[in-house]
């Protein structure tokens, strides 16, 4: 592998904070953009760098190693704000969950049999509960990645020299190190983890599933994995001596062969994580100056440090890496390795304004509320910041805003100054709007974005906190991953269906909720994919005589097709994997109900209704529902691309119809080029898991899902399952769909190839 170098002798000439508390806005270390790595990277580390990149944001499926069980489908669907390698939103949070045994010790019960973990998703079950002994539920919110990587660089001694354990100073502040196998931890909100791999590899095992080697240590009775050794060479004496073994596992029984992440992509992605880059302060003015210096007079210094030393200079990353205990509004937490339920890592707050919620378990929604809400150690800084006037307040929150970023709370993935497609472009309007409309959409657009706060009626328990959250692939508006299918359950008894008390299980809750279990008795999983939003203004033009004409629910024509329209009060059924939703603006009510928890004005939509949770109805307001209705009805389609094979594209074509594919899914309906009828068809697997959810439609039956953009819309079918394209045709299409599932299957795989290449081109 290329030798890499990072410029030491230019890292070497970091200063110091100011006395003040402010950082430093020239050092190497910030980057202007997020994402970017820090200064003075050679060629070849910044190539592994973004290599690195491609890692993070690397999608897993099951042929892949995705599972068995998992929360994510990729490392960024975590870390995304402001962009991967950044913190998580609300809705990706997780628990951990241990149970109490027979002797009183608490013990790992995570789903995935290995770490305390609980796992949404099961492949292929679909939703593993955990344990009905479960006694402790312990919320996290995916950390922030950016500029983490450089406490690599952090000594042993640097850290361990503020330790006080036992407060012989009387400050009140008794910082202490954890350890991870004998070696300083510095990683994770316990700091539970000694080196950034031990990080990346629990991660990846037990968020995803995926399996690696271990490169820099040894695992018991296990080979020590092939090193660059230029990389080996470099990162162990800047920091501390190589660590002892860990037992992150490095296989599983999912029949992927391990490690399902080679030694070099594994490499790359620790080049990313160590050199992603913190952003640049921001310039401080009057009140940034005012604050720094009530920072470091209330007492936050004390476990904020400003400023540590490294092996490449200062780091102003506003934290000891010491556990302090937060008091007894923490305690039900786990303790991990030395750390107590109650003690966390001083989290570092470079950059703190792009990363709410704030806390371990994000339940601080604001900077304030963070503040307020420390305890123990903390409790003294909390209470002197209570007592300053509302100036000072504001003083000292305008210092941590400025420390990096924009002032965000983590709500929007939007940037400030980010380009908005236009029309014909992915994630663009359907057509050029005069000033007022292109406004109204730029509103409803960022509404959609936008992550609902608890103090807004999210939830109580909750699939998203955005629309964004499930629709943001490709683009804004599209698709959604596997690892955010939602789970439909209930219950099958003789022939009986008994649903649950709720629509789906929930994701996850708010803060001070624990997560909802699937009922005693549930036999019966079936998940939901979220799929593309965009194009659902030209699918509300189709005129429903257009969509009328095409039914034939007798066959009457004998063609064994026999699609049928499904009537939604007077109005025909066009949205959803059951055709269950007639119009675009009662589409966007009902996932705010059901997915968000989040209630409109009635008048608007009857997909709203009303909740049990603290907040008055509606919960959203009349305007931004307006807007939010307005951006769906004008949200462009899928654009198509050119082939790459256009030779294989219209191969393609020729077997999509001799297949009898466009029986369907339609190239034309009204006029829209949206390749399908909108139409009911029985073409379920019958020996399939299913829910049954609404009267008078089969189980088995489900609206012809449009093929525009398919190719940004992996996995397929309606939960997901399918990794292919080709899958999805053989695996999901029965019934009605059966003669045509045939024919493809009889084509050979360079004929499948070419049909692949036809429906990703649409």
């Amino acid at each position: 592998m290329r030798h890499m170098r990072i410029t030491i002798s230019i890292l070497l000439a970091l200063t110091a904070c100011g006395g003040n508390a402010l950082p430093d806005r020239d050092l190497p270390i910030w980057a202007d953009t997020p994402g970017d790595p820090i200064d003075s990277l050679d060629a070849a580390t910044l190539e592994l760098f973004e290599r690195g990149r491609e890692q993070m944001v690397r999608t897993f499926d099951e042929p892949g190693g995705l599972g068995p069980s998992f929360n994510t489908d990729s490392c960024a669907g975590c870390h995304q704000f402001p962009v991967a390698g950044g913190s998580g939103p609300r809705y990706r949070d997780f628990w951990l969950v241990q149970a109490e045994r027979d002797d009183g010790a608490l013990i790992d019960v995570g789903t995935n049999g290995e770490s305390p973990v609980r796992n949404l998703y099961d492949l292929p079950a679909g939703h593993t509960a955990e344990p009905d002994n479960a006694s402790v539920y312990a919320r996290r919110n995916a950390p922030n990645a950016m500029g983490i990587g450089l406490f690599t660089f952090v000594s042993e001694d640097e850290i361990l020299s503020r330790e006080d354990e036992d407060d012989r100073n009387g400050d009140g502040i008794s910082g202490r190190a954890n350890y991870e196998q004998g070696e300083v931890g510095r990683f994770g909100y316990k700091s539970q983890a000694a080196s950034l791999e031990s990080f990346n590899r629990g991660a990846f095992f037990n968020q995803m599933g995926i399996t690696t080697d271990p490169l820099f240590y040894d695992v018991p009775d296990g080979p020590v994995a092939a090193l660059s050794p230029s990389l080996l060479d470099y990162l162990m004496p800047s920091a501390y001596a190589q660590v002892a073994a860990t037992d992150e596992p490095t296989v599983d029984d999912d029949g992927v062969p391990d490690p399902e992440v080679s030694n070099e992509d594994q490499e790359a992605l620790l080049v990313f994580s160590l050199y992603l880059a913190p952003l640049r302060p921001m310039e401080a003015g009057d009140a940034e100056r005012a604050g720094a210096k009530l920072f470091k007079k209330v007492g936050c210094v004390d476990c904020h440090v400003p400023v540590l030393d490294s092996t490449i200079g200062k780091l102003p990353a506003y934290t000891d890496l010491l556990l302090h205990d937060l008091g007894s509004e923490f305690a039900g937490d786990l303790d991990v390795a030395l750390a107590d339920a109650s003690e966390f890592r001083t989290a570092p707050l470079w950059n703190v304004s792009l990363h709410g919620p704030y806390l371990h378990d994000g339940r601080a929604e604001t900077l304030e509320e963070a503040i307020a809400l420390h305890g123990g150690e903390g409790e003294a800084s909390a209470s002197s910041f209570a007592e300053l006037d509302a100036e000072g307040q504001e003083q000292l929150l305008a210092f941590l805003r400025g420390l990096g970023g924009w002032d965000t709370d983590n709500l929007n993935l939007i940037q400030p100054g980010e380009v908005v497609p236009g029309v014909g472009e992915n994630g663009g309007p359907v057509r050029a709007l005069d000033g007022a409309e292109y406004e109204l959409w730029l509103r409803g657009r960022e509404v959609f974005d936008r992550s609902a706060r608890t103090t807004e009626g999210l939830g109580p328990f909750f699939n998203a906190d955005s629309c964004r959250a499930c629709h943001q692939d490709p683009v804004l508006g599209g698709a959604g991953g596997i690892d955010t299918n939602v789970i439909r359950y209930g219950t099958w008894t003789d022939g009986v269906f008994s649903a649950g008390p709720t629509n789906a299980l929930p994701r996850v809750a708010v803060p001070g909720e624990r997560p909802m279990r699937l009922p005693d008795g549930t036999n019966v999983i079936e998940l939901r994919n979220p799929p593309t939003t965009l194009g659902t203004g030209a699918l509300d033009a189709i005129s429903d005589a257009a969509i009328i004409a095409g039914e034939d629910p007798d066959d009457l024509d004998g063609d064994g097709i026999s699609g049928r329209v499904r009537m939604v009060g007077d109005l025909v059924g066009r949205y959803g994997w059951k055709a269950n939703v007639p119009t675009a603006a009662d589409f966007a009510a009902d996932a705010l109900l059901n997915e968000l928890g989040q209630t409109i004005d009635p008048s608007y939509s009857t997909f709203t209704g009303t909740d049990n949770d603290a907040h008055p109805d509606p919960e959203l307001s009349g305007a931004d529902y307006e807007a939010l209705s307005f951006y769906l009805a004008n949200l462009g389609p899928p654009q198509p691309v050119e082939p790459e094979d256009t030779a294989a594209a219209s191969a393609g074509e020729v077997h999509f119809i001799a297949a009898g594919c466009d029986s369907c899914h339609l190239p034309d309906l009204g006029g829209v080029p949206a390749y399908t009828d909108l139409l009911l068809h029985d073409v379920g697997d019958p020996n399939g898991a299913f829910v049954d959810q609404d009267p008078g439609v089969l189980t088995t039956e489900y609206r012809t899902a449009p093929l525009w953009g398919v190719r940004d819309t992996a996995p397929y079918l309606h939960d997901g399952r399918a990794p292919t394209l080709i899958d999805a045709v053989l695996s999901g299409h029965f019934g009605e769909a059966s003669a045509a599932r045939s024919v493809i299957e009889a084509l050979s795989e360079s004929e499948q190839h070419e049909l692949e290449a036809y429906l990703e081109s649409l």
